[in-house]
């Protein structure tokens, strides 16, 4: 019984911190101007990379 509550002790501590940790990051990159997805390629960053690349020709 107390090996069973241990472990869920140990999962929820990993979960949350897990949790902590990814929104730390976030409000940093936050913080720097950048949008939280900043490292994944979106449409909305795709559609603003055409966009300059089309105002350049």
């Amino acid at each position: 019984m107390l090996m069973i509550v241990f472990t869920n002790l140990l999962i929820i501590a990993l979960i949350v911190g897990y949790a902590g940790w990814q929104l730390t990051k976030t409000f940093k990159r936050a913080k720097k101007g950048k949008c939280a997805a900043c490292a994944y390629d979106c449409v909305l960053k795709k559609a603003a990379a055409s966009r300059s690349d089309s105002a350049k020709i």
